[in-house]
């Protein structure tokens, strides 16, 4: 197996921080949501608003644990890791086009420049060869 590419290692980590950010931010409302609910017995609507924000904390959380484990792949070479950072970024640009389109915030392009770089970057040959999309040459 071929070493690790840095960036590799720093897309990972990035994902991993948030993986992180999203758990503690999921922690909230899965406890604020049943709260909301018990106090509204008698108010229908507030009642779906708990549940809602307990359905929030909980895709938020799940979300986080599916970013460590992709970032857990990309750090040991598996190609599902790679595939879905890459359905992530096209995903994460396709978003960002439609934001920026409608909003004309122009922000949004760091978010395509950004998402850009690591599609061109999974593409490489040192990345491909990492996660066994390319044999190594014996000439190199």
């Amino acid at each position: 197996m071929t070493q690790r590419p840095i960036g590799i290692t720093i897309i990972s980590v990035l994902m991993i921080i948030g993986g992180i950010i999203l758990i503690f931010t999921g922690v909230t409302p899965l406890f604020i949501g049943p709260l909301i609910s018990l106090d509204s017995s008698s108010n229908y609507s507030t009642s779906a608003l708990g549940s809602l924000i307990t359905i929030g904390g909980l895709v938020l959380v799940a979300l986080g644990i599916a970013s460590l484990i992709v970032s857990w792949g990309l750090l040991k070479g598996k190609g599902w890791a790679r595939t879905i950072t890459l359905i992530i970024s096209i995903i994460a640009i396709i978003i960002a086009i439609i934001s920026l389109a409608s909003s004309q915030d122009l922000t949004h392009i760091i978010s395509i420049i950004i998402y850009g770089i690591i599609i061109y970057y999974m593409f490489t040959n040192k990345v491909k060869l990492f996660f066994g999309k390319i044999k190594e040459s014996t000439n190199t």
